[in-house]
């Protein structure tokens, strides 16, 4: 399974998680909150935490995109349609799934794993930030997204980072 595929994937759940009502309040959506899981569960049951998934990431994406407007820009909650794809489909891997749930029992495990997936910090800036361009490694730009999503959890404040298309 591709790496970036599921980094994406997880930094969606964790940052999804992360920025719900219940938690910084960046979205109105609690799609990983014990009534949320109630509620879906009886209608997927098969697929509850992809429903999660899903929604959580169209909510993050829908305030990203007002945040920082669309059309040649990237961010971790709309990507080219292969790493979509990818992060899909890393998704179909049960043991992943249960090791990212496993960092949802609560804030602490979740800002716990997004500072391991930063690796190092960024500057805590509040509202959109480029990121430069789109590279071939987008792994790097994963990670630095993480290091500013974290800044931001940590300090109050809400970020958007987001990468130009190449041109």
């Amino acid at each position: 399974m591709n790496s970036a595929a599921k980094t994406i994937a997880e930094l969606r759940v964790l940052v999804g998680y992360l920025g719900e009502k219940s938690q910084a309040n960046w979205w109105g959506s609690e799609f990983f909150s014990a009534t949320a899981t109630a509620f879906l569960a009886p209608i997927f049951n098969r697929s509850l935490f992809l429903a999660q998934y899903q929604g959580a990431t169209a909510a993050a994406a829908k305030v990203h995109d007002e945040a920082i407007g669309v059309g040649r820009i990237y961010h971790l909650f709309r990507l080219p349609i292969g790493l979509e794809q990818a992060s899909a489909d890393a998704l179909n891997d049960a043991a992943f799934v249960q090791t990212v749930q496993a960092r949802l029992a609560n804030r602490d495990l979740a800002l716990a794993r997004l500072a391991e997936l930063a690796g190092k910090a960024e500057f805590k800036s509040p509202g959109p930030v480029s990121m430069g361009q789109m590279s071939q490694d987008f792994k790097a730009e994963l990670q630095r997204a993480a290091g500013f999503y974290c800044a931001a959890f940590t300090s109050g404040i809400q970020t958007f980072p987001y990468v130009r298309e190449v041109e």
